[in-house]
């Protein structure tokens, strides 16, 4: 359910949309895209919907669409597609990792699963030299929102957020004793917005075999962001969501996310 907080907030924000893809993750290929398409026409986006590269043999395929470069892609699941369209971005940003905990199963399992779903996706990310931005777990999870924070959204796309997070307000309850619930993938999208709402660094990382992501050791080069402004992040949010739709998104011929 994060990732539609992250979508909403990139589709309300009048940045230019290349698209939006499908992956499986804690659901299908199909209906993520399904939900796409929901959440797309309630913040007044036109598309393009590209489908995952699990969909088969399909037209609007991502990696079958001519897809203009530069792109920025945000990867709010996991990899599966990013890996495919390598060559046509310029950066990519991702949520997983974690900062303060080691291997496999880090704090916050199985959310982890962003980059252990699709292990071979996932190497390919790394051992690539594309741009990386990652905002582990363990910061992302500093944002939250609860019953209090999502009475502040108003008209249907506010009510759509609301009614579809309950049951992720319940799960937290039962497992946490609050209602409040982490919002990871709204912290990629805060940085796409506005990077000053992140606290960002540059460093190395090593992926060892099992996809824990070694911060301070290895080769690869990414920035991270190493701390965010939750407040700040969901004052933002909630001016965007209960703004009135300014007409069209834009799909310019060479977009940036």
């Amino acid at each position: 359910m994060d990732d539609a907080f992250a979508i909403a907030a990139l589709l309300r924000s009048g940045l230019p949309i290349a698209a939006i893809a499908s992956v499986s993750g804690n659901t299908s290929e199909a209906m993520a895209d399904r939900n796409n398409r929901v959440l797309g026409e309630l913040c007044g986006y036109p598309g393009p919907y590209l489908r995952g590269v699990e969909a088969g043999a399909v037209a609007d395929r991502i990696d079958r669409v001519d897809l203009r470069a530069p792109l920025r892609f945000v990867a709010l699941g996991p990899l599966t597609n990013l890996a495919a369209v390598l060559t046509h971005c310029s950066e990519a940003v991702l949520v997983g990792s974690n900062l303060t905990s080691h291997g496999r199963f880090p704090p916050w399992w199985p959310h982890e699963f962003n980059l252990t779903k699709d292990r071979a996706a996932t190497r390919a990310v790394f051992a690539s030299d594309l741009p990386l931005t990652v905002i582990p777990l363990d910061v992302a999870r500093r944002l939250c929102a609860g019953p209090r924070e999502l009475r502040d959204l108003r008209g249907p796309l506010g009510e759509f957020l609301r009614r579809h997070s309950a049951r992720w307000s319940r799960r937290s309850l039962l497992l946490r004793g609050s209602r409040r619930f982490p919002v990871f993938d709204l912290a990629a999208a805060a940085y796409v917005l506005d990077p000053s709402l992140v606290a960002l660094e540059e460093t190395r990382v090593r992926l060892h075999p099992n996809l824990w992501v070694e911060y301070g050791a290895g080769d690869r080069r990414v920035r991270v962001v190493r701390n965010l402004d939750a407040g700040a992040i969901w004052e933002r949010f909630v001016r965007l969501i209960n703004a009135p739709p300014a007409g069209e998104i834009s799909s310019a011929p060479r977009p940036r996310s």
